[in-house]
């Protein structure tokens, strides 16, 4: 059961409209060839694949903050004073490559007024055709792609961050994308040194049907639990939340930092797949990421489980005590997220990712006490929360069938794209070219000029990318603070046990089968609906489709090899 978080970056209401238009009228399974859906045995796991040998850079920047192999993302306090030369002749030597990625900014200037791009291509040894499609056009136009066979060399899937975007996706995979098993599995990928430096725990969500298909973009393992104002909590006694014990501790916590008549509530939510915050209460109260299996291979979906009723009835006093901001149920993430900046709410569901820089630098322009810091799960009855590796990556790049010596090329360009934070061609890639695109400052950050903040749009980072690492320049107190929620949260985490498992009921209509349970607990919590309704939305999820998908899961499990 995959959680509204965990659909990816671009969002639940897209991922439902994607998956109807993936799935509606055909166009993809006919691009698949039989157009016969694929055996759910076929899921396969990461345990049966020869997954890539993580290989770390023997002479990668020593950071100030430790990262570790199990996806703890590395701290720095600024960008090394002499970055290292990861390539020092390009890697290729002519030819043309094609690869497709959504669009979050503005787009860039083209390539031939764009002297980052040029730059690029100039140390990669090669041109590179990027399509850059907005975000919420990219299902649409690589389903389109698909349909008519012109796929690019490199596409970018953000279906392992969540529901399946590709119907039929084990047979769209073996009739058009590279199985790169046999191409970096193993020792194989130390001939592309940057790739074999991402830990294993990024490529175990590659793999589908038994066969390595993705090169992954990493993120930072869990997105965490919420973030939180500490000032506002230490004002009602809480220096942090290490101080809340049990669920009573966080009932009184959560009292104290409701204040109408000062316009300040201890929580904020949206319309944007927020739920009341139901993802911090589930961490609390210990729900499963999106299935729990038993040692006989048993599953039981999390909104099955007594854990997240005792959450949901959590809540409903929580709403009742009046915590939430009046009306915030209705407002867009942006609205949710300056209410925080501007301390009318305490605490918020936003990942940790959106923790940076620029957000700090606005609530301390609002009031300069403010400090925003990431909420890491208690457990409700004491003892430890649990979290979620709901964040383990950004999304995946496919490579598009092509002979050995091809995909080779097409290899090193990925490699190149995954140069490390600390190195030359990691500047050129994320910022683009000194004193036209980026200064330096005293303490050798990157500062984009004007001119840099749109040559540096070109998409590279959703092509292929190093191991994430925290990096806050000029706010070393916020550095330092992600670097230890993610030092917590990590060795903490539950994985999803049907990450590298395919459903094909799942793919069709588990987002909105879903999305018909959370609606009900967002009227429960909004007082329009009892307890009950509950118990009936979770009767109707298991006859119209969710038995069928556990029963596919659970298939699929059985079929795959346990590490």
């Amino acid at each position: 059961m995959h959680t509204p978080q965990s659909l990816g970056r671009r969002g639940f209401l897209r991922g439902v409209g994607a998956a109807a238009a993936l799935t509606a009228g055909g166009s993809t399974l006919a691009a698949c060839g039989s157009g016969k859906a694929a055996t759910v045995n076929k899921a396969g796991s990461a345990a049966q694949v020869q997954l890539p040998t993580y290989t770390p850079l023997a002479d990668g920047p020593k950071p100030d903050l430790p990262g570790t192999d199990a996806g703890v993302p590395a701290g720095f306090y600024s960008y090394p004073a002499s970055p290292t030369t990861a390539f020092a002749s390009p890697p290729l030597s002519g030819g043309k490559f094609s690869a497709m990625t959504p669009l979050f900014t503005a787009p860039p200037p083209a390539r031939g007024s764009n002297p980052a791009w040029q730059a690029m291509e100039k140390k990669i040894g090669a041109s590179v055709d990027l399509t850059m499609v907005v975000g919420d056009d990219f299902d649409t136009k690589l389903s389109t792609l698909i349909a008519g066979g012109g796929l690019p060399d490199l596409i970018q899937y953000d279906g392992l961050a969540g529901v399946p975007t590709i119907s039929n996706l084990p047979q769209f995979l073996d009739s058009q994308i590279a199985d790169l098993t046999e191409l970096i599995g193993g020792d194989k990928v130390k001939e592309y040194p940057h790739l074999a430096a991402i830990p294993k725990v990024f490529w175990e969500q590659c793999t589908v049907a038994g066969k390595l298909y993705f090169i992954p973009i990493p993120r930072g393992i869990s997105a965490g639990a919420g973030l939180y104002r500490q000032d506002q909590f230490a004002a009602a006694g809480v220096n942090s939340y290490k101080d809340i014990k049990n669920s009573d501790d966080f009932f009184t916590l959560l009292k104290e930092l409701t204040n109408p008549g000062k316009d300040r509530y201890a929580l904020a939510t949206s319309s944007n797949g927020n739920y009341y915050c139901l993802q911090i209460f589930q961490q609390i109260f210990g729900v499963p990421n999106k299935w729990r299996v038993d040692g006989g291979g048993k599953m039981t979906a999390d909104i099955e489980t007594d854990e997240f009723k005792a959450a949901l009835e959590f809540m409903v006093n929580v709403a009742k005590a009046g915590c939430y901001y009046p009306g915030s149920q209705g407002w867009t993430k942006a609205k949710m997220e300056d209410a925080f900046q501007s301390g009318k709410a305490a605490l918020i569901y936003d990942g940790l990712p959106a923790l940076s820089t620029s957000v700090w630098a606005t609530a301390q322009k609002i009031d300069p006490n403010a400090k925003l810091m990431p909420f890491v799960p208690f457990g409700a009855n004491g003892g430890p929360g649990v979290a979620y590796q709901d964040n383990v990556v950004f999304a995946g790049t496919m490579l598009k069938k092509a002979d050995p010596a091809k995909l080779a090329e097409v290899l090193k360009l990925a490699d190149f794209l995954a140069a490390p934070f600390g190195t030359e061609e990691y500047l050129l890639k994320t910022y683009g070219v000194e004193g036209t695109d980026y200064t330096l400052d005293a303490n050798h950050n990157p500062v984009q000029t004007a001119q840099g903040k749109n040559d540096a749009n070109v998409t590279w980072k959703y092509v292929a990318a190093p191991q994430l690492v925290t990096y806050n320049p000029g706010v070393n107190d916020l550095t330092d603070a992600v670097h230890q929620a993610y030092s917590e949260l990590v060795p903490m985490a539950l994985a999803d046990p049907t990450a590298t498992l395919y459903s094909p009921t799942y793919g069709k209509q588990g987002v909105s089968l879903y999305k018909a349970v959370t609606d009900t607990v967002t009227q429960i919590v909004g007082g329009q609906s009892g307890m009950s309704a509950f118990d009936s939305a979770l009767k109707t999820w298991r006859s119209q489709g969710g038995d069928q998908i556990r029963s596919e899961f659970e298939q699929a499990y059985a079929s795959a090899p346990k590490s």
